[in-house]
């Protein structure tokens, strides 16, 4: 019934890819769905000049990215509103938990591919308590008694390894991704346990998981989008810009080194800007007055 489960799966990637698209994320999700709007996505002020092989398919992925707002503007948002306002806090915040824990043994299984022992016995230590304690994950009672939650999937491991992300590409439903991260994705599905588990009504179950996370991620997500939406001036480079720091940021444990991001410049979408005209220049020295001083460089070593 693999067949059955992949037909799932991109059933539900309607609802679940504009949540790909949101500011970057924090060590873990929320536990609880929270009335209240998260942070604000901080919007980058700047894209920067194409770099080479950076987005060397940004014409499609624009006409990719247009497909996309109109599926998220039609379908996608409206269905997951709807999910936020029909069904109660308490009762999201049950499907959230069961959803993060079914997904534990991805967690786990590229914890141990990492070296990360101490991160793979939390991860262990998450699923028994919360599956048992947390009626099968319908709390969260692992965070309470101070195991905290951490995602991780294979296009972690393929990054934490060496492998570049490969070229920027926005895929129509899914959102924005890379060539690393699909075959990430690809590897954790044939990785998780409940996709080769046979049980009665497994293609239900699949389906509803599925679709169910989708419409969750992309509820949690609208304050952020809504924002890049009202600041952006091109949204498609801020998403992608966006989805490259925070992959960054995740492959790196949190951390994200500026200097490997790819420079994006004036980009194809995006509005030209006037050059600066000789009033607007910076003041030049007078020659009557020498110009400051320039420090010299620390010959020391640095970081």
């Amino acid at each position: 019934m693999l067949r059955a489960t992949l037909l799932a799966t991109t059933l539900s990637l309607l609802t679940a890819g504009a949540a790909f698209a949101q500011a970057p994320s924090q060590a873990g999700d929320p536990t609880q769905p929270s009335s209240a709007p998260p942070p604000a996505a901080a919007v980058p002020a700047n894209t920067g000049a194409l770099a080479p092989n950076a987005d060397p398919y940004e014409h499609l992925n624009r006409k990719s990215y247009g497909l996309f707002v109109w599926l998220d503007s039609h379908a996608i948002r409206p269905v997951s509103v709807f999910y936020g306002h029909a069904v109660p806090s308490p009762i999201r915040g049950g499907f959230h938990n069961v959803l993060r824990n079914v997904n534990t043994p991805v967690i786990f299984f590229n914890d141990v591919l990492q070296l990360h022992p101490k991160a793979a016995g939390e991860t262990l230590g998450r699923f028994a308590l919360n599956s048992t304690v947390g009626l099968a994950g319908l709390a969260d009672v692992a965070t309470q008694a101070g195991i905290p939650y951490h995602s991780n999937g294979f296009g972690n491991t393929l990054g934490r390894y060496g492998v570049p992300p490969g070229p920027f590409i926005f895929i129509p439903v899914l959102g924005p991704s890379d060539v690393r991260d699909i075959l990430g994705y690809g590897i954790d599905s044939v990785s998780d346990p409940l996709t080769w588990i046979r049980y009665t009504g497994r293609w239900e179950v699949n389906a509803s998981r599925t679709v169910i996370g989708g419409v969750d991620q992309r509820l949690n997500a609208d304050p952020q989008l809504k924002q890049i939406d009202a600041m952006a001036t091109d949204r498609y480079a801020t998403l992608r810009s966006l989805y490259l720091q925070n992959r960054a940021a995740e492959v790196n444990g949190g951390k994200v080194n500026v200097q490997n991001l790819p420079d994006f410049g004036p980009d194809l979408g995006a509005p030209a800007t006037n050059p600066a005209t000789p009033d607007s220049a910076a003041p030049t020295a007078s020659p009557e007055t020498p110009p400051p001083s320039t420090p010299q460089p620390d010959a020391g070593p640095h970081d």
